[in-house]
């Protein structure tokens, strides 16, 4: 059996003094750093989640400035190409205008030589048939 005296009541004593130091000493420190490594982790958590955030504002504003650069850059070849075409077809009418008046001063000019030509045959036609007559009739034909 269980006897109550004095002892007990010393043992009480210096259980809640123990007890209170052991909590000044041991238990609140570790407690703290166990609270602290709380607030760490998920302040590293927290971080990590603004973190992912903020790089996924900044893919999609990368994403949409190539977007922007890729419509800009179609832009510019679209007018180049129209600009290239518009000169294409200026230098091509000029070259057709070009040839057709050098085939238009062709064409005078070998219809004149033609006609010289022409002129020339029924000039030597006229001499020769003139020089036959006067074979074929034994005496001169004017």
């Amino acid at each position: 059996m269980i006897s109550l005296d004095i002892s007990i009541l010393y043992q009480v004593v210096l259980f809640v003094v123990l007890l209170l130091l052991l909590n000044k000493i041991f238990f609140r420190p570790y407690l703290q750093l166990l609270e602290e490594r709380e607030q760490r982790t998920s302040g590293a958590q927290h971080d990590s989640t603004d973190l992912e955030q903020e790089a996924a504002r900044l893919r999609a504003q990368y994403e949409e400035k190539i977007v922007q650069a890729r419509v800009a850059g179609n832009a510019a070849k679209e007018e180049i190409l129209r600009s290239a075409q518009l000169a294409r077809d200026k230098v091509l009418a000029e070259a057709r205008e070009e040839a057709a008046q050098i085939l238009g001063r062709v064409r005078q000019e070998l219809a004149a030589a033609l006609e010289r030509e022409r002129q020339v045959a029924v000039a030597e036609a006229a001499a020769l048939a003139a020089e036959m007559a006067g074979k074929a009739l034994g005496r001169k034909v004017a």
